[in-house]
């Protein structure tokens, strides 16, 4: 009886799980209405519309950086099915659901191959806290890359193993498709691209694969990044975002260079702790024993002479983690951040964590175990040294921050791990993370040291459970603040309600964006996106064609005093902008399908 109770309770907890994840993933769906993050979401979309057969290029080129596609092509379908950005926006964070649940499988799977000794339960108990990792609770209601990048890096791990144990030419062009997925849907995933071709190389020269499986684990990738250059070039030629976009990787060049000079070190160094503070700060240490699985496995297979049954995958995890990091802290190397800390700048630079989360969830999963499953000499050592190292972080950290005058510019979704410390202080306080993450790490090292044997599992599960209780809040609370409060002032401006109704009586007529003093083209990006069918034009007062008519013009309220001319009249207003009609016949036109009266300028006081 008591067996059948806990196969029944086994069955039915993998199920619960799933919907814990997909209801935090979905959790501000009511409030996710739109595109809120400049430029990395209008960069996606952007693509996904020239998929479907939209010209935006007036609007976003010139101004927009370069995102990579492969997000895109996910996003496509959505303009297949509806042209109403809102219903396309929450399907997109439906999406983000769907993705969490299937790396939450992964994860699962993942667990089993690397721990299969370990109860099914304790698996699944660890894996649903990987997947509740704050900060992936914080891209959740953001329809960009990172949940799908999330779920293509686990995809890619667990292929992996898989072909660790059955090498196959099938399973290695799986594998090469995957990491070549995993580079076209984002730039900053060449750190996993630089250690795949690493440890191929490795396992040809040590004749651990043949030429056959060599060929088979390289071609697709060398295919798929050739013809990721024409295609890239082609973008950016028809969406205008220029051959020299920030976030490619040719544009690191400067930043490389610079590695050349003692000061190019001492920059990489700064950038590289405040990145790993922000990791280990969120995780409460455990990014820490995941790189010291890694390392540890790596080590006791060069003392003994021979690779074990992991030795690989370990190895692949650990270049792919030491890489990511690297471009991290490398990309952000900017002028205007780490090299200027005198300088008015962001915060946000020297905390900078979103590159690294693609790799945070199997750092987390390895390092529950290693610290679970370590001696207790170990533990202590490890921990000592663990303490050490966030020591010295911690105190680059705060040196660095003591310089730079603007210590309140802070994107919580690029640093979601670390926003507990808001419970305490509306300003940013180093001192409430570390006090939180060393309570917490102390606390985690408690229920995973000291127990009876028949009680361990009890004690591991209240580990994972306590970390999740950490994560959730955490979570939402850095997207409310990140993304979620974005939305509303979206509407609470009333520039919904504005692109509402102008998409109601557009019909084929064009849209003329005006920019305003300040060379602002949020406004120009949200009516595009929000005009998915119409073509919108950015272009400035002065060359506006004013001896047409017949169309209408965005412009910021303060612009509204310099129309001159007896055939301009006011459509709709929110609190910065408004919408012109253009002409006497349009206006004739629309009267009758508006609530109310169309306002000639000239009568504006």
């Amino acid at each position: 009886m008591i067996n059948r109770i806990k196969t029944q309770f086994d069955t039915l907890l993998f199920p619960l799980c799933a919907i814990i994840i997909f209801i935090f993933r979905i959790w501000y769906i009511r409030e996710s209405n739109v595109l809120a993050i400049r430029n990395d979401e209008y960069g996606y979309w952007t693509h996904a519309a020239l998929f479907s057969g939209h010209d935006w290029s007036d609007v976003f080129a010139g101004h927009m950086n370069w995102y990579s596609y492969g997000y895109s092509l996910i996003l496509t379908p959505l303009f297949w099915i509806t042209h109403n950005l809102h219903l396309m926006y929450k399907m997109a964070i439906v999406l983000n659901g769907i993705f969490a649940i299937l790396t939450f499988i992964l994860c699962i799977r993942c667990a089993q191959l690397l721990f299969p000794k370990a109860e099914y339960r304790l698996l699944l108990t660890v894996s649903f806290m990987v997947c509740m990792y704050s900060s992936y609770i914080t891209q959740g209601p953001i329809a960009w890359s990172e949940t799908f990048l999330y779920l293509l890096v686990f995809l890619l791990l667990y292929l992996f193993l898989l072909f660790e144990q059955h090498p196959s030419v099938s399973c290695a062009i799986l594998l090469s498709t995957c990491t070549g997925a995993c580079y076209i849907t984002h730039n900053r995933t060449i750190g996993i691209v630089t250690a795949y071709f690493i440890l191929v190389l490795f396992l040809r020269l040590t004749d651990a694969i043949d030429w056959k499986l060599f060929a088979a684990m390289l071609l697709p990738l060398l295919i798929i990044l050739f013809v990721n250059v024409d295609i890239k070039a082609y973008l950016c030629t028809v969406e205008g975002f220029g051959l020299k976009p920030k976030n490619g990787m040719g544009a690191q060049k400067d930043h490389l260079l610079s590695l050349l000079t003692l000061q190019g070190w001492e920059n990489l160094i700064r950038s590289l702790s405040g990145q790993m503070w922000g990791l280990m700060t969120s995780t409460f240490g455990l990014v820490f024993w995941g790189l010291i699985r890694c390392a540890s496995q790596i080590i006791h297979a060069l003392r003994s002479g021979q690779a074990e049954r992991h030795t690989f995958f370990y190895l692949f995890t650990l270049l792919s983690g030491i890489g990511t990091f690297l471009i991290s802290a490398i990309s952000l190397i900017e002028p205007a951040s780490i090299t200027n800390l005198h300088a008015d700048t962001d915060l946000t630079y020297f905390i900078y964590t979103r590159y690294d989360e693609c790799v945070i969830g199997i750092l987390l999963l390895l390092g529950f175990f290693e610290l679970t499953l370590c001696s207790t000499r170990r533990r202590i050592l490890l921990t000592l040294s663990e303490i050490c190292f966030y020591a010295v972080i911690s105190v680059i950290l705060y040196f660095n921050l003591q310089q730079i005058t603007d210590t309140w510019h802070y994107r919580s979704f690029c640093a979601a791990g670390i926003g507990f410390y808001r419970l305490f202080s509306e300003k940013f306080a180093m001192r409430w993370c570390i006090l939180i993450a060393a309570v917490g790490a102390v606390v985690l090292f408690v229920l995973l040291s000291l127990y009876k044997q028949r009680f361990q599992n009890l004690h591991r599960t209240a580990a994972c459970l306590l970390l999740t209780a950490a994560f959730i809040p955490t979570g939402l609370y850095s997207a409310k603040i990140g993304t979620i409060n974005s939305q509303l002032g979206k509407a609470s401006s009333k520039n919904l309600a504005m692109y509402d109704l102008l998409g109601d009586v557009v019909g084929d007529k064009d849209v003329y964006c005006t920019l305003d003093d300040t060379k602002n083209y949020r406004i120009a990006y949200e009516l595009q996106v929000n005009l998915i069918d119409t073509h919108v034009y950015s272009i400035t007062m002065e060359d506006l064609p004013v001896n047409e008519e017949g169309y209408f013009i965005c412009c910021s309220n303060g612009d509204l005093n310099h129309f001159d001319g007896d055939d301009y009249y006011l459509l709709t207003q929110s609190k910065y902008y408004a919408t012109i009609i253009k002409g006497d016949t349009l206006m004739r036109q629309l009267a009758p399908n508006v609530d109310h009266e169309l306002i000639n300028l000239n009568t504006l006081e």
